[in-house]
């Protein structure tokens, strides 16, 4: 919900208000941490918030605590700039044969971050919330979910907290399909943003559309998505089938 929105409902609030504060997941709002620990202490409407002095707000949250409480009480009249936040950004990849390894998985992990963090929708932003959803055998599945602190453009620290949460509690099973969704983003820093609007970004960004129109008229024709990128998983095994595996073509 943008701070418009706010001010607006916050204007005619009442005590019971059900107001929900939004999460930046959401397209806007405020930040994940922040969310998390005004729902710990059991502020979730503009209503509980106001009902809060602000110098007591101010003490647990800083700055971002006074502007959220100004919000809340229709204080704020500065102007709002509009921002355009990128959709979730998704990569699979489809094993050949059911993988259990931990290694193999947490190497097939770097490469679905990377094939992520090069969707032109991602230039010019970091990543916020990253989570990574596991197919396994006879239908069962697994969820790692995280929350980056400082969010970030980069590989391995992308990839690190779910690597941490594979390696303490591990699918209960082989993987037949795994999948890296960016969920939430923050702006990136000035050089990325530049970076965004050079004219390599934009010759990538024309040769994905071009492939993702072909890729849209051969599933038309067929009923059905076909197309998929040949990745190296395990380049020491003895069985083809082991070293690679596939990524969906994302059209």
């Amino acid at each position: 919900m943008r701070s418009a929105e706010l001010r607006l409902e916050a204007s005619s609030y009442t005590p019971h208000s059900t107001l929900r504060i939004p999460h930046s997941g959401w397209g806007g709002g405020i930040d994940p941490d922040t969310h998390r620990r005004l729902l710990q202490l059991g502020v979730k409407t503009l209503g509980a918030l106001v009902a809060l002095p602000e110098e007591a707000v101010v003490s647990q949250f800083g700055g971002v605590g006074r502007q959220l409480w100004r919000l809340a009480a229709g204080l704020v009249s500065e102007p709002v700039v509009g921002r355009v936040v990128p959709e979730p950004i998704v990569a699979a990849l489809t094993f050949f044969t059911p993988v259990g390894e931990r290694d193999l998985l947490a190497h097939a992990l770097d490469k679905l971050v990377d094939r992520a963090l090069g969707d032109p929708r991602r230039s010019g932003w970091r990543v916020q919330v990253v989570r990574v959803h596991a197919e396994l055998e006879h239908g069962a599945s697994w969820l790692a979910t995280a929350t980056l602190k400082d969010p970030s453009a980069t590989r391995e620290r992308i990839a690190a907290p779910l690597k941490t949460q594979l390696e303490r509690s591990p699918p209960a099973g082989a993987v037949e399909r795994l999948v890296v969704e960016f969920t939430a983003f923050a702006p990136g820093t000035a050089e990325l943003q530049l970076f965004a609007r050079d004219a390599s970004a934009a010759a990538r960004a024309g040769r994905r559309h071009a492939l993702q129109s072909a890729a849209r008229e051969i599933a038309l024709r067929i009923r059905r998505p076909m197309l998929y990128h040949v990745i190296e998983v395990q380049p020491w095994s003895r069985l083809p089938e082991r070293r690679y595996a596939l990524i969906d073509f994302e059209a």
